[in-house]
């Protein structure tokens, strides 16, 4: 976090300061906030909170936030949320003491109205991607919707996404599955795309769920599955499987005998998609992430935008589902770190007092491969 714990009590200091003088960021805050007085030079600053900050979906995210945030004079910082929600609170505490303006979160869930409670302290705002948390209970979600600082959430279909791949398993011939990832309750996100896929398996028949691998070591569930279930003929995962399952099924000699998917792909993706390893690459979160980002860059101008009820947007996008290397290639040629999925003049329309959640949602949910195809001149 570039050293932004060390930084806490000289920038706190440098807030009360500022506060004390009469201080403020300029914009329209609401009444009664903390809101913190904007950086000495003049840059909004955003904390982007990932999971892991090395990962290929890591990398992506952040260069396609970084389209809109380089071209209007938005400084980036990242934290590690990790799987352990306190960590997330303190990163946004941390963000909010430091003075930063706002969060694009990849962690919500039941945290969430801590985390809207810690922003409207600060006059931070916030906004998440990747995770919904509308259609899920118990996030409290009813709760922020209407906090003038949530500035809203983008998600993809994971229910959707989960059952075409776990109904292409079935139709390949897949009788004895399993199902990998980690365990149910760490994240809302990869509980739906396990209930999806469960829910499809046992639906159909002659299917049999030979066992959850669900655990903290993925690596681990991996080769459990495999050790012990030698019939196995497909593995449904949550996660992303080049690094945990893919290397317990080459040393099985099945590498290209069970059907299997990955989320989040990154190196080596493409190899294991050619030789058969891996049968489905799930990939273009980063473009949820980026709409976010402009939901939220337009809640701290000024110019929050809002469904018709006066709720903060939510909006659901879809993934790229690949089925072969070479709708994979296409995907990472048009929507990855190196060719982020918008470019700022296609996003800047949608920006400013006269953006409305409405065409912003239609525009975000155009986003398909044969989208990427389309403004690519393809």
């Amino acid at each position: 976090m570039k050293k932004i714990i060390a930084l806490i009590t000289v920038l706190a200091m440098c807030v009360g300061i500022l506060a004390a003088c009469g201080g403020s960021d300029g914009g329209d805050k609401p009444a009664g906030s903390g809101a913190a007085p904007a950086p000495a030079d003049g840059k909004l600053k955003v904390g982007i909170i990932l999971y892991d900050d090395s990962s290929q979906w890591a990398k992506d995210i952040v260069a396609s936030v970084k389209v809109l945030a380089d071209a209007l004079g938005v400084e980036i910082d990242t934290a590690i949320g990790g799987t352990d929600p306190s960590v997330t609170k303190e990163d946004v505490q941390n963000f909010g003491a430091a003075g930063y303006n706002g969060i694009l979160n990849l962690h919500p869930g039941t945290i969430m109205p801590e985390l809207v409670d810690i922003c409207e302290q600060y006059g931070m705002y916030i906004a998440t991607s990747n995770d919904p948390i509308s259609t899920r209970e118990n996030t409290g979600y009813d709760e922020i919707k209407d906090n003038p600082y949530f500035a809203g959430e983008v998600w993809e279909d994971e229910t959707v996404t989960a059952a075409a791949i776990a109904q292409d398993m079935i139709d390949k011939g897949a009788k004895n599955v399993a199902l990998h990832g980690f365990p149910f309750g760490l994240s809302s996100q990869m509980d739906l795309r396990l209930e999806a896929a469960k829910d499809v398996f046992e639906k159909a028949p002659g299917v049999t769920i030979v066992t959850e691998g669900l655990d903290f070591d993925k690596a681990g569930a991996a080769k459990n599955i495999v050790d012990q279930h030698p019939e196995v003929d497909a593995i449904f995962s949550s996660v992303e499987t080049i690094s945990t399952v893919y290397q317990p099924l080459t040393d099985a000699g099945l590498a290209d005998k069970v059907l299997l998917n990955c989320y989040e792909p990154g190196e080596g993706a493409l190899e294991a998609f050619k030789d058969g390893t891996v049968n489905y690459l799930v990939t273009g979160t980063c473009a949820d992430s980026a709409i976010a980002f402009l939901l939220l860059y337009n809640a701290m101008t000024g110019n929050r935008l809002s469904q018709a009820d006066g709720s903060a947007p939510s909006i659901q996008m879809s993934y790229i589902l690949c089925k072969t290397p070479e709708e994979y290639e296409d995907a990472v040629a048009l929507c990855s770190a190196d060719h982020p999925p918008y470019t700022y003049e296609e996003l800047q329309q949608f920006i400013g007092p006269d953006a409305t959640f409405e065409a912003v949602k239609e525009f975000a949910q155009k986003f398909s491969l044969e989208d990427l195809r389309a403004r690519a001149g393809k």
